[in-house]
């Protein structure tokens, strides 16, 4: 008969986890690729919102102003634009997207993102 191992040992137990740690958690984001979406989503909130940022820190006038304004609508259509580029790519056989229509939205938000920044410049006085 061969040895078996006592049966009062207990396995070591993980330290409790933090209230982060269970918000993570609790939002599927506790994985390396919830990870990865959440970084995705961040950084592309910093691409589509720096001008409006540097627009509120600094105190400019003229034609930078004019410049910042007209970004702002431009980058966060870019970042609409990169993340259904990626999305599309990464899960469009899920979502039932064609590359088609995944490069169709993308023009069609950096489209609106030009559109948007062109009528800012123009308006701005």
């Amino acid at each position: 008969m061969p040895p078996t191992a006592p049966r009062n040992r207990r396995e070591p137990e993980e330290p409790p986890r933090s209230w982060w740690w269970h918000v993570l958690d609790f939002l599927e984001l506790s994985s390396p690729e919830g990870r990865w979406g959440v970084g995705l989503v961040l950084g592309l909130l910093v691409i589509g919102f720096w001008p409006l940022v540097l627009l509120a820190v600094l105190d400019v006038s003229g034609t930078p102003r004019k410049v910042l304004v007209a970004l702002g609508p431009a980058s966060i259509c870019l970042g609409f634009a990169a993340l259904i580029l990626i999305c599309g790519y990464r899960y469009g056989e899920a979502l039932r997207w064609s590359r088609r229509q995944t490069w169709g939205m993308a023009v069609l938000f950096l489209g609106l993102g030009l559109l948007g920044g062109l009528g800012l410049w123009l308006s701005e006085g």
